[in-house]
């Protein structure tokens, strides 16, 4: 039994034909200008070698934190989540090297080699100038996307208006932040996402229906779809509404049949490709049985005519031991499938055991498998994928424990069908060289009739590579015949995946928050001030702490009800139980209220056990089933602690108060770090009781007395939950280690040198005057409570007038 539940635990990964390839270090472009290439520099020289593939310092095998693409200017200046067009304030990039918290570079241990003012103005002119160039561009409301979707439904012939929906662009049109280049990368990714959902054999094709370019007409029998697979997308919209005041709407909604006739590009994206809905809108089969009847499909009776090409190896780039892939022909081009392996030993090798499975060869010479994954063409050339155990039954998450999805550094890690496969194929086939023949055709101890099966299955690499470069042409032609190029990245990364993590890993400021309920950034200002007192605290934070997907989504219907004359739509969306103070109180007795949460819920589950069962998609059959959310799959998006505070900006001498809300009970340190590299602890303090902050609660620093600024910078204020000694000296490691008591004196040279007065400075009044919060202060904020370090920080400015 338990050797049955590890099996299942095993699956290919979306990796399945992965073979790891040597990076190399891009060269600045041939047409690159004067701030591209003088950006080049500065980046090279602080950045490259911890991020950079291909250019990295001597011991480090990965660039740190997923990122290893600063030098690429091209891709960097498109990737929404380190620059943002135009504007080097918001942009991750420089605010890291420009005085974050940790510092960058983190090999660097004190302020002299960190970039000197001229380079950082270097990389400022850079991102300043790639909004030189953006196009002027009308802002589209939510008025106007109806009105342009009722003007062009009223165009289409009468019969067919029933079976006609619309995918919307209109966030991301709007979004400043993203280039003109982007955002037609993003309109591909929603063209091959549409494909890969098709059954049809013609490639749907985006045509222009508006003068904006951010409308895509379907007719639903163009991809094989009725209204009822629309309706599976309509029961989790978060973002449905209706209007009794919008004179497009309701018309658009009457002619289409259906209460949400246009949905978001951006949440298509992240939601659509992510199992188990990937499977049903495909309507894929719960066992590779199944599949092989859906697709006419008999691989025992083709591996048994020898009518397949196999290849082995040992490194697939992800698996940790032996993968075994094979090509069956297929009607509408090829199927690809693997068979994976838990060991590389006994019947686990297929060197020793190469005729595997046992169903068509026998037990005597055959391998046992583990597992395996699928990639096959649909009749319109794009692929489709499939994650199954051992004996068949379909699987929809793949566990850390045994396969990782690398692609997305910010993830979870998890192999999810078909989003990660989907990033992983971004050109189809992944290479690999076969390593069977040659050992398993010269092994004498086989019997003879093995060897001539050998000779036949396993080509050796010439054939298999050959094979792999025509099925990638294929694939090639494929995209291109719907419009895309196959070198499209989105966001930096494969345009599906990029758009899944623009709508999932962006956090809401105020700006995109009035994007998405339909209105500019001023008119939601003007309103602002006419909203309850619950709202208060969440416009505050939307200025300068955004907000993460999960809790936007939360929040959405609210503010809209509150700030629009639209209705949300209620469905089958839950929002998260665990929300921050703010949100909570937007929703506080309100229809989108979710039901009462545990505060007390540990941040991460814990390691999966090897033994414990994959979900299958028998599990998910089961009334009580929480199916897998799309949005756990990033890790930024779960943000369990927000921190604020109650300005964006400061003059000299005013006081300034900080919130923090956390989603779970908080053991808190809470650190000043200015732009000079210089840190305070300024809680746990003497004369403040360190407790543990609740969930769902709002504390504000600090509960007594007063925190003045006290000098013209940058101020980074860090909030911590849960951190121990390590976690702490990884934000102030390379900075010095002053005391926040505005009475501070130096104590010993040891422990300071001069008084600084450029951080933060505490006064807690008559009680904590006196008191002293020393380097190598105790830090009680740390607790076995939880052990994950959760982390937050903001940045304010202070002027001297």
């Amino acid at each position: 039994m338990k050797r049955d539940l590890f099996k299942a635990s095993l699956l290919a990964t979306a990796a399945m034909f992965a073979g790891p390839a040597m990076a190399e270090r891009p060269a600045l472009p041939m047409d690159a200008s004067p701030q591209e290439e003088a950006a080049y520099k500065v980046l090279d020289k602080y950045c490259a070698g911890c991020h950079q593939d291909g250019a990295l310092n001597e011991g480090l095998t990965k660039a740190k934190s997923g990122f290893g693409h600063v030098l690429d200017m091209r891709r960097l200046s498109q990737d929404p989540k380190f620059v943002s067009i135009g504007d080097h304030a918001k942009s991750k990039l420089y605010q890291v090297i420009a005085g974050g918290s940790p510092p960058m570079p983190d090999n660097c241990w004190s302020p002299d080699c960190t970039p000197e003012e001229a380079e950082l103005e270097v990389l400022q002119l850079w991102i300043e100038s790639l909004g030189a160039n953006a196009p002027e561009k009308q802002f589209v409301s939510l008025e106007d996307i109806h009105r342009l979707a009722q003007e062009d439904l009223q165009k289409q012939p009468t019969n067919r208006r029933d079976r006609i929906r619309y995918i919307s662009l209109r966030p991301l049109y709007n979004d400043k932040d993203i280039s003109a280049d982007n955002y037609d990368n993003y309109r591909q990714a929603t063209v091959k996402l549409i494909n890969a959902l098709s059954w049809n054999p013609d490639p749907y094709k985006w045509e222009q229906v508006d003068e904006h370019g951010v409308l895509m007409r379907i007719y639903l029998p163009e991809i094989d779809w009725d209204a009822s697979k629309w309706h599976r997308l309509e029961t989790i919209y978060p973002y449905g509404y209706a209007s009794d005041t919008d004179p497009y709407l309701n018309p658009l909604k009457h002619m289409a049949g259906t209460d949400i006739p246009i949905i978001r590009a951006d949440w298509f994206a992240s939601t659509a490709p992510v199992a188990p809905l990937y499977y049903d809108l495909l309507d894929m089969p719960d066992t590779v049985q199944g599949l092989e009847r859906l697709l006419n499909l008999d691989m025992a009776k083709n591996i048994a005519n020898e009518q397949v090409v196999r290849a082995g190896f040992q490194n697939s780039g992800v698996s940790t031991n032996n993968r075994l892939i094979e090509r069956h022909a297929l009607g509408t081009g090829f199927f690809w499938t693997s068979y994976d392996f838990a060991g590389s030993k006994g019947r686990q090798s297929f060197f020793e055991y190469p005729l595997g499975p046992a169903n068509v060869y026998g037990p005597d010479l055959a391998f046992e498998h583990d597992g395996g994954e699928s990639i096959f063409t649909l009749p319109n050339g794009f692929h489709a994928y499939y994650l199954n155990t051992a004996d068949g039954a379909r699987l929809d998450v793949g566990p850390t424990s045994i396969v990782r999805d690398d692609d997305y550094s910010d993830g979870t890690g998890e192999v999810i069908n078909g989003i990660s496969c989907m990033s992983c194929h971004s050109k189809g086939i992944r290479y690999n060289d076969d390593a069977v023949r040659d050992v398993a055709i010269n092994n004498l101890a086989l019997p003879s009739e093995a060897r001539q099966t050998i000779d036949a299955i396993y080509p050796g690499q010439k054939v298999v590579q050959e094979w792999f470069k025509k099925d990638e042409q294929a694939f090639f032609d494929t995209l291109r015949s719907a419009g895309i190029d196959p070198e499209t990245a989105a966001g930096g990364l494969e345009p599906i995946r990029g758009l899944f993590v623009y709508h999932v890993d962006h956090f809401i400021d105020l700006q995109q928050a009035a994007n998405e309920l339909g209105m500019t950034e001023d008119m939601l200002r003007k309103r602002m001030p006419f909203v309850g007192h619950q709202f208060a605290s969440l416009m505050t934070r939307l200025e300068q702490s955004p907000i993460a997907r999960d809790e936007w989504t939360a929040a959405y219907p609210a503010l809209m009800e509150k700030l629009t004359d639209y209705r949300p739509i209620i469905n089958d969306h839950k929002a998260p139980a665990n929300l921050t103070a703010s949100v909570a109180a937007v929703v506080k007795d309100t229809p989108y209220a979710p039901p009462a949460a545990d505060h007390s819920t540990v941040y991460a589950a814990p390691p999966a056990k090897k033994d414990t069962p994959i979900t299958t998609y028998a599990d998910v059959a089961k009334p009580d089933h929480k199916a897998h959310d799309p949005v756990q799959h990033s890790v930024p998006t779960q943000s369990h602690l927000t921190v604020y505070t109650n300005k964006p900006t400061y003059v000299v001498g005013e006081g300034l108060q900080v919130f923090i809300e956390p989603r779970h009970d908080c053991r808190l340190t809470l650190i000043s770090i200015d732009d000079r590299h210089q840190s305070c602890v300024l809680y746990p303090f003497p004369g403040l009781e360190d407790e543990v902050i609740k969930g769902g609660s709002q504390y504000v620093f600090p509960p007594r007395g007063s925190l003045k600024t006290t000098h013209e910078g940058l101020e980074t204020i860090l909030a911590i939950c849960n951190g121990g000694h390590d976690a702490i000296d990884l934000h102030t490691r390379d900075t010095s280690k002053v005391s926040c008591a505005a009475s501070h004196k130096p104590l010993t040279k040891d422990q300071y040198t001069e008084v600084v007065n450029e951080v933060l400075a505490l006064d807690l009044g008559d009680n904590g005057k006196d008191r002293q919060n020393v380097a190598g202060v105790d830090y009680r904020g740390v607790s076995d409570h939880n052990p994950d370090v959760i982390k937050s920080q903001i940045s304010v400015v202070v002027t001297g007038h």
